[in-house]
This record gives structure tokens, C-alpha cells and sequence, in this order.
């Protein structure tokens, strides 16, 4: 891990634009949520939070990837006002969350500490840029960890999407603590409770990156269904070539291509390829066969992106999903 001056870093978001990835994927439909990281309840409850949210690093980008700021689902209009606000993160090689915070930060580095802000909530996906990057190593998973107060001036029910529909029992839950106003709650160093995983898209600079889009559809309302779609959605700079692998697992352990920059983590048959695009992403819609046989299978995706003159090539980070009926 290493720090940049933030002017560089804004200069090369600029140049090579802000890439996407979504955990465990990008709808806005989750029909689940939690008040504790961003929320509150009008009468004051869920006031403060502290909150651990573990991302697997086969679901980030390559190294030198930078990270810039993280999207968050509201589920509901509400203008809230926060006294503290603290977004820190921190690489790990754990696959699970301790109750007690501080063992999930073995390298922490705070990428917003920001006080009497409000963020507006709209039902859809707000943006929180912060104020110091962060440089992915390229292989380890991310903590990301959020405090909150709110003002009690502000307080109106606000509650944030979780994994859902049905939830990723596979995926690491997140750690919580919360109390009402006045509690202490964001700097109690143990959590109480684990529950599905706040559901984020984060930006990138300096690395392409792969996400997937599945609303629920069919007689179940679940996402990724039999009889319905995905949106596959390749983010890099314009006039790349990508080629977008498809699998049903990981590499395990992952594996080095040289020269491509990146882990190789889907090693499967190519989906498709082309060049990418003016807007830097390429959009594949992925039609699920109403196949009864696909249901409880499980998929992985990963792309890789050349440059023009074949001056570079790069892993993206991967995706994955289960079909569901």
C-alpha cells in the first residue's frame, strides 16, 4: 500500500477516467437494507454507527488501481446531516470479520474524515468522494469501515440496500455496532451484530474494471433468474480491445499472465471481445436461458483489456453470481 499526493491522483482520474465495481453487483431493486452505516430511524434510533464491511479481493481491480470514492444505495429520500462522518479502509488477507474492529485494520488509512456535512439521499445510487486515496495492491480484500453520527436536527428514516434476493450467504457479512444519539456507539471498539453486507460500488482510476447488473424478474422476484438478464459492463479507456472471459470458478490460487498487469482469476472460454468504446465502457446484455437445469449454477467473469499498438494489457478485477429460479 502507499499514498499519493492527491493533486496526482485527481490528474490521472481526470486523464484515464473513473471505473466501476459493484459488490456483490450494481442493482438498485434490493428489496433489503440496514440503517446502521449511513441511516436512521426519524426518531433518533440507529443515530450512531460503526460499521465493517469485508470485499474479497478477487472482486478488485489490479495493483496501482486508485481508489476514489464509493457509492451507496439510500433506499429513501431523506437530506441528512452528519456531525462525524469517517470512511477508513485497510487490506487484509482475511476471509471473515472480527467482532472487535481494530483486528480488521491491520493497515488502516482514513480516506474521509469530514464533520456537519450532508449527503442528500435520493433512492438511488449517491456518491461519496473522498478526500485521500487509497492504491490497491492488486491482490489483498479490502475492510472498509464507516462512523457515523447523525444531527439530530436531521434525523428522517433513511435505510441503505443490502445483499438481497436472494442474499449472498456466500460473501462475508458485515460487523456492526450502533446506538442512538449521544451513545458513543461509532467508537465502540466491538461490534454486536453481523448482517448482509452493505451493497457498494466503488471508483477507480488507473486500472479497467468489470460489474454486473441482474434485477429480480420471474415468479420469485430474485435476481439473476432463469428467463432473465444480465448487464455485463467493461470499463477501460477508449479504443482498448477487451476480451471478456467467462467460467464456472476461480483460479485458486490466482496466477500471473506476464505481461498482462493483474491477476488472472477466471481462466474459462472468451464471451465475447471488441474495442472499447469513446465512453471508455462496453455493455453486454446476457439473456439467462429459462432452463431449470441452470438453477444453483454458479458463474465467474473476469475481462482483459490491450491497449491500441499492443503497448499494455491488463486483468480486470472478477465477478461472480449464482442463477437463480
Amino acid at each position: 500500500m502507499q499514498s499519493l499526493p492527491i493533486a496526482i491522483v485527481l490528474t490521472a482520474a481526470c486523464a484515464l477516467g473513473q471505473n466501476l465495481t459493484a459488490h456483490p453487483q450494481e442493482t438498485t431493486d434490493n428489496s433489503s437494507g440496514n440503517l446502521v452505516p449511513f441511516g436512521v430511524l426519524a426518531a433518533g434510533n440507529f443515530a450512531e454507527g460503526r460499521t465493517h464491511v469485508l470485499i474479497r479481493g478477487v472482486e478488485l481491480p489490479g495493483p496501482g488501481a486508485v481508489l476514489l470514492g464509493m457509492d451507496v444505495h439510500g433506499q429513501n429520500v431523506a437530506n441528512l446531516g452528519y456531525l462525524s462522518l469517517d470512511i477508513t479502509v485497510s487490506p487484509t488477507t482475511a476471509t471473515s470479520l472480527s467482532l472487535t474492529f481494530a483486528n480488521n485494520l491491520p493497515l488502516p488509512q482514513t480516506l474521509l474524515s469530514t464533520t456537519n456535512q450532508t449527503i442528500g439521499w435520493n433512492g438511488q445510487w449517491v456518491p461519496i468522494t473522498f478526500t485521500t486515496p487509497y492504491v490497491h495492491d492488486g491482490s489483498s480484500a479490502l475492510v472498509i469501515e464507516i462512523k457515523k453520527v447523525v444531527d439530530p436536527a436531521t434525523f428522517a428514516f433513511l435505510t441503505c440496500s443490502t445483499s438481497s434476493d436472494p442474499q449472498r450467504g456466500d460473501l462475508p457479512p458485515m460487523a456492526y455496532e450502533f446506538g442512538g444519539p449521544g451513545s458513543g456507539a461509532a467508537q465502540n471498539p466491538t461490534a454486536r451484530f453481523t448482517a448482509a453486507a452493505l451493497a457498494v460500488r466503488l471508483h477507480w482510476a488507473g486500472a479497467p474494471t468489470v460489474r454486473l447488473l441482474s434485477n429480480r424478474f420471474g415468479p420469485n422476484n430474485t435476481q439473476f433468474a432463469i428467463g432473465g438478464s444480465i448487464t455485463h459492463t467493461v470499463a477501460g479507456s477508449p479504443n482498448e480491445l477487451f476480451i471478456n472471459l467467462l467460467a464456472q470458478s476461480f483460479l485458486n490460487p490466482p496466477q500471473a499472465l506476464a505481461p498482462v498487469v493483474g491477476e488472472w482469476r477466471v481462466n474459462g472460454p472468451t464471451m465475447n471481445l471488441g474495442v472499447m468504446p469513446a465512453g471508455g465502457e462496453a455493455v453486454t446484455t446476457i439473456n439467462i436461458p429459462n432452463n431449470p437445469q441452470l438453477v444453483g449454477q454458479y458463474f465467474t467473469w473476469q475481462s482483459l483489456t490491450v491497449a491500441p499498438g499492443l503497448t499494455g494489457a491488463w486483468f480486470t478485477n472478477a465477478a461472480d453470481a449464482f442463477i437463480r429460479n
